[in-house]
């Protein structure tokens, strides 16, 4: 197993696709409920609060998706490196 949190995991873990679900799920409502409840308090200061809310909901879910997407790229990257450099010592 691996101990360290910063590092990718590897294909020969059967969580990968698990850890990859959960974290984008966490991301989502973790944005949701920043945004917009900080939406929702903006919008209880200066009125408005239905717009400010929405707009930190919108806020919210793009950040969300788009940092499920880099890290899901990110993996995509690292594994798509990792598979090409183990070939090339297997072949040789």
């Amino acid at each position: 197993m691996n101990d360290d949190p910063t590092k990718f995991p590897t294909r020969d873990d059967g969580r990968e696709t698990a850890d990859i679900a959960w974290r984008s799920v966490s991301y989502l409502t973790a944005g949701l409920l920043f945004y917009g409840g900080l939406g929702w308090l903006i919008g209880r200061k200066f009125g408005h609060q239905q717009v400010f809310m929405a707009i930190g909901l919108i806020l919210g879910i793009s950040l969300a998706l788009y940092l499920t997407y880099a890290r899901v790229s990110a993996m995509d990257t690292h594994m798509e490196r990792n598979t090409t450099t183990n070939d090339r010592r297997t072949t040789q």
